[in-house]
């Protein structure tokens, strides 16, 4: 047994992230029918996928198979001319065919840049503020870099440590970057000013990325800062001659007071005098100068309380937050599954389209359970052969029901039977007849039942059945798919000349 393999291409081109094919043309040149395996070799097995790695082949058959090959879109899948080969291996005695392709990796750029603090300061006392910029080049390229900074008020001086710099795909850098503004003032009140650092490709000058930061200019001193503590001066003044008054509580509400399980409530209070105010159970402790309501999400109906404090002493408040169960979810509804058109050719797309209703959440199978937003109208599958689809819709209470669709996958024969004939149709037992044919694009043809072999254009043979006979002639094209026709034969009993005898 022979098996010999062959590609319709020599050269596939991919960007990683995106899908290219080859197609395998395998050929059974032995004389009994074979178990092929398709495997690719000198790529990840992770970039390629044979949606019908092994099949049967028919003696002198030629069968054509599709290599699906993505490479994933990450730093992984360098740029350039990778040599693949590709071997169909017989199952049963072990030999094997090779082709040989390349397959080349399209280059594409990814560069992104961060920057470290995103706000800082600079004073009469510190001059110049550092960042850190961190570069990274997520393409499958090496890229150099140009590395850019300003600000649109031109108020600041900018010094990188480095302003051109080589990365490898995969690598990250981190730069050092000055920044220092024009003009540092003893007394001023703080200015705060923003800027753009870029970092551009030297190779796609249209590849590039920006982040902003601000650099924050204080005098020594403000005139806000010494109005500041000139007035916190006489506060405490104030303070050490005037007692506190009493803790009291204004108020403390929910907002509802009846929630759904599930759900939220707001609960508000108003208070003064107090330091602190803790929210019983587990809400935790607030500064009632600060915070004045929180969010509660209680399971069950529960009594919430409000105590707040000073260093005199405390007051407490209770409110009630009634909660009920939630309605039931109504259950999941497919009005309609269909597939658009339900029967289509080998290659061919097919359109599944769907009307649901109360769902959550949709899983289509085939390809593999995949999860849809039951708001899209459809979906569009290439199927290799003859698949039921199921949909399965699911509810937020975990209801689901399910229908399905058949989508039929035809591959029609190119070989063409103009005519298939039997002379006569009707005979008696020992009797011959004549098969006659014509072919058109046929380069293989069999008629069954001991007949065998035939010349794949025209012919005639004789036969003679013993009993009624139905013949079937199968033609096949240059890809091996068949097509057929049927002529049946009729054979009576012959009746036998009864002797004549003197009695």
């Amino acid at each position: 047994m022979a098996i010999r393999v062959r590609l319709g291409q020599d050269e596939v081109q991919v960007e990683p992230g995106g899908s290219a094919q080859l197609v395998a043309l395998v050929r059974n040149e032995g004389d009994a029918p074979d178990q092929v395996a398709l495997e690719v070799e000198g790529i990840d097995a992770e970039w390629c996928a044979i949606p019908i790695p092994s099949f049967s082949v028919a003696p002198g058959e030629e069968v054509q198979e599709r290599i699906l090959i993505r490479p994933p879109r990450n730093t992984e899948s360098r740029a350039g001319t990778y040599p693949i080969l590709v071997r169909a291996r017989s199952l049963e005695n072990g030999g094997a065919g090779v082709a040989q392709a390349s397959l080349t990796i399209r280059p594409y750029s990814m560069l992104t840049l961060e920057i470290a603090p995103k706000r800082n300061l600079a004073s009469p006392s510190r001059k110049r503020a550092p960042y850190e910029l961190t570069i990274s080049n997520f393409g499958n390229t090496e890229q150099t870099v140009q590395l850019h900074a300003s600000d649109p008020e031109d108020e600041l001086v900018f010094e990188l440590e480095r302003e051109r710099a080589p990365l490898a795909p995969g690598e990250t850098l981190s730069v050092l970057l000055y920044a220092q503004p024009r003009r540092l003032p003893i007394l001023a009140n703080p200015a705060l000013f923003s800027f753009t650092a870029t970092a551009r490709s030297v190779e796609d000058p249209l590849r590039s990325t920006s982040v902003q930061a601000q650099l924050e200019r204080r005098g020594l001193i403000s005139p806000l800062v010494l109005g500041f503590l000139l007035t916190l001066g006489l506060l405490l003044a104030l303070w050490a001659y005037t007692r506190p008054l009493p803790v009291e509580i204004a108020e403390f509400t929910a907002q509802p007071a009846q929630i759904t399980a599930g759900e939220s409530t707001t609960l508000s209070w108003v208070v003064r005098n107090a330091d602190k105010v803790l929210i019983e159970p587990a809400l935790g402790e607030f500064d009632p100068n600060k915070t004045r309501s929180v969010q509660a999400q209680p399971q069950t109906t529960t009594t919430y309380r409000l105590i707040a404090r000073n260093r005199y002493g405390e007051q407490m408040r209770e409110v009630v937050v009634i909660v009920q169960n939630a309605p039931e979810p109504p259950a999941p509804v497919i009005s309609k599954f269909y597939a658009e058109p339900p029967q289509i050719k080998r290659g061919e797309s097919v359109l599944l389209r769907w009307e649901v209703q109360n769902a959550t959440e949709l899983i289509l199978t085939p390809p593999g359970g995949l999860k849809l937003d039951p708001a899209m109208p459809g979906y569009e599958h290439r199927p290799s052969r003859t698949t039921e689809y199921e949909l399965l819709a699911r509810n937020a209470a975990g209801k689901s029901v399910s229908k399905k669709v058949k989508v039929e996958v035809i591959d029609p024969s190119q070989a063409q039977i103009v005519s298939f004939t039997v002379q006569p149709e009707k005979i008696l037992a020992g009797e011959s007849v004549t098969l006659r044919w014509e072919l058109f694009n046929a380069v293989r043809a069999e008629i069954d039942n001991g007949v065998g072999r035939i010349d794949p254009k025209q012919g005639e043979i004789s036969v003679t059945p013993t009993t009624t006979t139905t013949y079937t002639l199968t033609a096949y094209d240059s890809e091996g798919r068949p097509t057929q026709a049927k002529v049946t034969v009729r054979v009576e009993a012959s009746q036998e000349t009864p002797l004549s005898g003197t009695p």
